[in-house]
């Protein structure tokens, strides 16, 4: 580990304790994140130990999974009347973005549309630059709404109520359990990538372990410290995109960031007030978290925090990732004739 990776830690840490002091939900997550980005924008080289990273979402999937109960069959068909406002979300978010990214910033095709989906960073960015998209603006874009996005997340979280903190209070209690974490996360973290599902580092320890729990074969116990370390590996590594940032040279992706947030925020108000007026048995808070663009990793952890049905939440987080994966190739085509069409 280099002299930079100890400083960034230093830095994530030190964040984290300062939102942990004031008890604000995600603490360790969002003060690393936080602390670390302003670091990287300030001329800081952060860097962190890269391997470590899919094991902190395999270690923070695996803790998501302890949240979960017992589903039944006709509960989880059940969730198709709220299923089907996600392709509405999908496509008034990122047909408005679009035309926004396009007409007002002046982007070329591929980087407005690799802009405008709401997927994961890590996938729009990969794919965007693939295609020949700015991968820079793409980056500071997608960077943008998460930070904005986990940051609302967490206020929410604040505003409503966090009730168990447990997740975020250093203990050295259930210490005994940390083997069974690690391995449970390593087995569905590489059984998922195996089957080449997305996002298996997070997903597959997530559904390994609310399945033995599920079935009453385990009862996973947390020991914090490593719940710790590992959101502030994650905050650490968002971070990271923000090195050799200017403020000037990211002030256009930026606002469009900022533009694209406000926009997914109007078309997600009039999605989840479909789903409310449609679905009254289901807590707001639980929607906007259904629904909401942002990290899975992060999402899941509030939701976790605030004990809402997590299958409900990372089943529509899922899907709003599979629908974007699936219909990008009808999407590429259309971008390519209108590429030739600008030519």
């Amino acid at each position: 580990m280099t002299r930079f990776a100890i400083y960034s830690w230093l830095i994530g840490f030190a964040g984290g304790f300062c939102l942990f002091y004031e008890q604000v939900p995600l603490a360790w997550l969002l003060g690393s994140m936080v602390a670390t980005s302003i670091a990287a924008v300030s001329g800081l080289r952060v860097q962190t130990y890269k391997p470590l990273t899919p094991w902190a979402r395999c270690i923070l999937g695996a803790m998501v999974g302890t949240g979960f109960d017992a589903v039944t069959v006709n509960e989880f068909l059940s969730y198709w009347t709220t299923l089907i406002v996600v392709p509405i979300f999908l496509i008034l978010a990122t047909s408005i973005n679009f035309q926004v990214f396009r007409r007002f910033f002046r982007f070329d095709p591929f980087t407005s549309m690799f802009s405008a989906l709401p997927g994961g960073m890590v996938e729009m960015v990969t794919s965007g630059r693939d295609m020949g998209a700015d991968v820079k603006t793409l980056t500071i874009i997608h960077l943008m709404r998460v930070v904005i996005i986990v940051i609302g997340a967490s206020v929410l979280g604040l505003y409503v109520g966090v009730q168990d903190l447990r997740m975020q209070t250093p203990s050295l209690h259930h210490g005994e359990y940390v083997l069974m974490h690690l391995a449970l996360g390593y087995i569905g973290w590489k059984l998922f990538a195996y089957l080449k599902v997305p996002s298996a580092p997070l997903l597959g320890p997530m559904f390994l372990v609310a399945g033995l729990q599920g079935f009453d074969v385990l009862h996973l116990k947390l020991f914090t410290p490593l719940l710790i370390l590992a959101q502030v590996a994650i905050g650490i590594d968002i971070a990271r995109a923000f090195c050799g940032v200017s403020i000037g040279s990211m002030k256009q992706a930026f606002f469009a960031g900022v533009a694209s947030v406000l926009i997914m925020f109007v078309v997600l108000c009039v999605c989840a007030l479909i789903v409310i007026l449609t679905a009254v048995d289901i807590p707001w808070v639980q929607v906007v978290l259904s629904f909401m663009p942002g990290g899975q990793t992060e999402l899941a952890l509030l939701a976790f925090a605030l004990k809402l049905d997590l299958t409900f939440v990372v089943t529509h987080q899922i899907f709003r990732i599979a629908l974007i994966m699936f219909s990008l190739p009808i999407l590429l085509l259309s971008l390519r004739r209108l590429s030739l069409s600008d030519e």
